[in-house]
């Protein structure tokens, strides 16, 4: 008699165990592993132009456009294609680039410098042709503004050249960051 009460008891036990997981996996079924719920599913391809580069700098348009396809191909679930085939194109512009000292020695030499750009960046669904935006950012015009910064050290190893691919991909994390999807 007491052997058949403990198999009842642990029929009961196995019956709430697997109650218990059917749950846990329903309660879970929408949720994604990965990128894939950070990034619209209804978007399976970006058209990324060439960014368009409105200063003096020459080839910062170039390396943005490759910083910006490496992102978007490494951190989100889409793929980059020609525009022309794309669902969303991603439209690009520097506006604006600025170098200024942060710190100078006792005879003005500098000896720190801040790298920074502005770019304006527009995500537009070619099928509805939509501005396309993951956050809600209030600006007066349809465009995303966005301005980032790095320091060049010249005593450190760093050029120009180094900050500025600094300032590239920073940018391009930016961007791609911007393409998520609203919480």
């Amino acid at each position: 008699m007491l052997h058949r009460l403990d198999y009842s008891v642990a029929k009961v036990a196995a019956g709430a165990v697997v109650l218990a997981v059917s749950l846990l996996f329903l309660g879970c079924r929408a949720y994604h592993i990965g990128n894939q719920g950070l990034f619209s599913s209804q978007v399976r391809t970006v058209g990324v132009s060439i960014v368009g580069n409105e200063t003096w700098r020459r080839g910062y348009g170039e390396r943005l456009t490759e910083a910006l396809v490496r992102e978007i191909e490494n951190r989100t679930p889409y793929k980059v294609v020609p525009a022309s085939r794309a669902d969303t194109e991603l439209r690009i512009s520097i506006v604006g680039e600025d170098k200024s000292v942060t710190f100078q020695n006792d005879w003005a030499d500098p000896r720190e410098l801040s790298l920074g750009m502005t770019i304006k960046a527009d995500w537009l669904d070619r099928r509805t042709m939509e501005l396309r935006q993951s956050q809600e950012i209030d600006l007066d015009s349809e465009a995303l503004c966005i301005s980032v910064s790095t320091p060049l050290i010249a005593e450190a190893g760093q050029s120009n050249a180094t900050s500025s691919q600094i300032l590239m991909e920073r940018l391009a994390r930016h961007i791609v960051g911007m393409m998520e999807t609203a919480w």
